[in-house]
């Protein structure tokens, strides 16, 4: 009876897995920023006005900004909205020619990011709005792609970044990612966007209320995607592949343990129920899978399946895992053999953020104090998701 209950329950979470990431799997090419085959193609077409939300992004903003100076199909005009910067972001910025204008004082019931993305974007002249985080990175054809399928789809534009790890704790990041994309879902019927690209033309910005219609939201990307479908403004999210990355925490671990809290409820109350069941059954499967692997190899009285079937149990489960995350970023098969300790470190942040929000603290983040998945902290959220 035990040998059949733990047989099922491995199976549903395994289903479930695929559930969530089977598509992803079929759908790789299609999830992607199409390229655009014709150069010329580039060229012309609407004005660009790009806006960098940035608040303490020295050792950060150098590299998209050269990648923006690099571009084949070049921005009109690239405004950097300082969110008060303690260290040196304003002149690392002045230095490569942009122009800089200072976020000011945030009117009550604003969150940080959205302040700044609505200050900036009142200083614009383009036809077109793009709106990236400072740690984003481009490739030399990334913002024609980007027009390119403005032009074909219209309305709301929007790109999870692949994310480039240089260092092992980094890869810590990946279940989260996988977290992120699935809540919010890549294609036509995604339920909102992804804030750290986000290309959408002015009039379709002005008919979804601006930045203004998400001011207090602390999930202001989804909300603003919620805020254009409401206004019959088509949106269209895809994965940045090659086309569009960062790296996220290269402060250290500190900073990522941080950043994965902060976002980890806000992130949470944007996924669905269904979402929710899924990813639960399928984290009860995975560490089964792994309780039961360790059992088995110890020769334990507690062992329900031979070593050799708790071991490739345990490789299905880790198959699924490889062949899923590596959409998301550079997350290696290192990553897949390892998902136990993945699954540990997704735990601990899921505990860490339930406590600080059940607590009433906070986490320091970019020298403001963010409270998690609470709207009204003060200094809550800055101007810089990751």
């Amino acid at each position: 009876m035990l040998y059949l209950s733990l047989s099922l329950m491995l199976l549903i979470g395994l289903l479930s897995g695929i559930a969530l990431f089977g598509g992803r799997i079929v759908h790789r090419a299609s999830d992607r920023l199409p390229d655009v085959e014709d150069p010329g193609a580039l060229a012309g077409g609407s004005s660009i006005s790009v806006v960098i939300p940035a608040r303490n992004e020295e050792q950060r903003i150098s590299i998209l900004l050269e990648s923006l100076l690099a571009q084949d199909r070049a921005p009109e005009e690239i405004i950097v909205v300082d969110d008060e910067s303690t260290d040196g972001t304003v002149a690392v910025c002045r230095r490569y020619g942009v122009r800089v204008i200072a976020a000011g004082d945030r009117p009550a019931g604003w969150v940080g990011k959205t302040w700044a993305c609505s200050v900036g974007a009142a200083r614009t002249h383009g036809e077109l709005l793009l709106f990236l985080d400072a740690d984003v990175e481009l490739s030399v054809r990334a913002i024609g792609r980007l027009a390119a399928a403005h032009r074909a789809h219209g309305g709301a534009i929007s790109v999870q970044p692949y994310h480039r790890t240089k260092r092992l704790y980094e890869s810590f990041s990946a279940l989260f990612n996988a977290q992120a994309v699935t809540a919010v879902g890549v294609g036509a019927r995604a339920r909102g966007l992804f804030g750290p690209c986000i290309l959408i033309d002015r009039a379709s910005y002005t008919r979804c209320g601006g930045h203004e219609a998400v001011r207090d939201s602390v999930l202001d990307d989804v909300d603003f995607g919620v805020a254009c479908r409401a206004h019959n403004v088509p949106i269209r999210t895809y994965l940045g592949g090659r086309a569009i990355r960062y790296r996220m925490y290269p402060e250290g671990p500190r900073a990522m343990v941080n950043g994965w809290t902060k976002n980890f409820l806000r992130g949470a109350g944007a996924t669905p129920t269904r979402v929710l069941l899924l990813q639960s059954l399928w984290i009860i499967g995975a560490v089964t899978a792994f309780a039961q692997t360790t059992i088995s190899l110890t020769d334990s009285t507690l062992a329900v399946f031979t070593p050799d079937q708790a071991v490739l149990i345990y490789l299905t489960f880790a198959v699924l895992v490889g062949l899923s995350v590596r959409f998301y970023g550079s997350f290696g098969f290192g990553v897949a053999l390892t998902f136990p300790l993945h699954l540990l470190f997704f735990g601990y942040i899921m505990l860490r953020a339930l406590w600080v929000h059940a607590r009433g603290g906070s986490v320091d983040w970019r020298g403001r104090e963010v409270c998690p998945g609470r709207d009204g902290c003060r200094d809550d959220a800055t101007a810089e998701d990751g």
